[in-house]
């Protein structure tokens, strides 16, 4: 049997290199040692008073992807068949920002961005991350508050 060597991507390394030399030393990282080189960074946001956990992925395909866990376990068919065509509008309304319901009951937003390798731009997605943290400074409260009545 063929063993597969391992390398970490070159989006990781751009990645690891940009938190370095801006201190940026919030993130946890994982690599997975997989066939798509997959680096997971793990940190959170403090949103309105919360700590949401958040990752963003990364690997050797075109994308790069932020996820902002924004409620535990709290989405029952139930309460999703309520919120669904609210997450919907949202989706529709901010295209960058997909809002999706895990298989857990996991309430999450993901922002999926696309890079070649040698085009990974980590000042971009920096931006991108802190973007989503003012997005979420406004739009956070007015999403729970829609996922709490329909779990009433």
């Amino acid at each position: 049997m063929e063993q597969t060597q391992y390398t970490v991507n070159e989006k990781t390394t751009k990645w690891k290199a940009f938190l370095a030399e801006n201190k940026i030393e919030c993130f946890s990282v994982e690599e997975k040692q997989d066939e798509n080189e997959t680096a997971v960074f793990r940190s959170q946001m403090q949103i309105k008073g919360q700590i949401l956990p958040m990752a963003i992925l990364l690997d050797k395909s075109v994308y790069a992807l932020l996820q902002v866990q924004l409620a535990t376990g709290v989405v029952t068919d139930k309460v999703f068949t309520k919120i669904a065509p609210y997450l919907n509008e949202l989706n529709n309304k901010y295209r960058i920002s997909k809002f999706l319901v895990s298989p857990n009951g996991d309430l999450l937003l993901n922002v999926c961005m696309t890079f070649e390798t040698n085009t990974f731009n980590p000042v971009l997605l920096n931006a991108v991350t802190m973007e989503t943290a003012m997005f979420l400074e406004t739009e956070y409260a007015p999403i729970m508050a829609r996922v709490w009545k329909a779990i009433k």
